[in-house]
């Protein structure tokens, strides 16, 4: 079973206050899910919510599942306060539900930088699972399943060769070496999407030289990736369903 899962951030992580890949791709995304016969996980940013509705309802619309990504996204989750943590996770399901009439059930922390204090807030609002680690040998935040208490199910991103991210720019430059029995959750942002052109075009100003070459490395279109990969998928929240 496949579920992937978009990241729905400003531009680059949040770290450039636009939302120039949302309104660039998420419309071809869709396209592409369709084609496909995919269903995602959309795990929104809510301080995207006012300048990237129109996109959002139709993500809905089109039968995807909406799900929080925090609501300020350049913000170290790993470090906030109970009461700083339970403040952006409030706000972030109820500015979603209020903006799109939909229950948000799931939760990813930004940059997977978990907090101790996660799972007993997820509870306390109503959540049903949580997506914030990677199975992963990398060292850093990306190998962090800390602070799994076991109170809510725990639905890690899938690696390659054990070691690298399922990420879709990954898997692009990797090929997708997933064990094939497994539940396979894949992650992307749509900045991850954008042509070489618009990346240059977009994201000269303010990104390092390495973290640029990185994302304009690349073997095919990421979005043929997507689709050769996303076939089937299925939202984190549907899997969790037959558990």
């Amino acid at each position: 079973m496949i579920s992937l899962t978009i990241d729905y951030e400003f531009d680059w992580g949040g770290r450039v206050k636009t939302a120039k890949a949302i309104e660039s791709m998420t419309h071809p995304l869709l396209e592409c899910l369709d084609k496909v016969g995919a269903k995602a996980t959309f795990f929104v940013s809510a301080e995207t919510v006012l300048s990237t509705k129109p996109m959002l309802q139709a993500i809905v619309n089109a039968g995807h599942e909406i799900a929080s990504h925090g609501f300020h996204h350049d913000l170290k989750y790993d470090i906030l306060s109970r009461n700083e943590l339970k403040e952006e996770i409030r706000s972030s399901k109820e500015s979603l539900e209020d903006a799109l009439g939909v229950q948000i059930v799931g939760f990813r922390t930004p940059q997977f930088r978990k907090n101790r204090y996660t799972e007993e807030t997820l509870l306390e609002f109503g959540f049903l699972y949580d997506s914030s680690s990677v199975n992963t040998s990398l060292s850093g935040r990306y190998q962090e399943r800390q602070y799994e208490f076991g109170f809510l199910p725990e639905i890690p991103v899938s690696t390659l060769y054990g070691r690298f991210p399922a990420g879709i720019k990954w898997i692009n430059l990797l090929g997708a070496g997933f064990d094939p029995t497994s539940h396979r959750v894949i992650y992307l942002h749509p900045f991850d999407l954008l042509s070489m052109a618009e990346t240059v075009h977009s994201y000269t100003k303010g990104i390092s030289p390495l973290v640029l070459a990185f994302y304009l490395a690349r073997f095919t279109s990421p979005l043929g990736t997507v689709e050769k990969v996303a076939r089937g998928s299925v939202t984190l929240a549907s899997s969790i369903k037959g558990r």
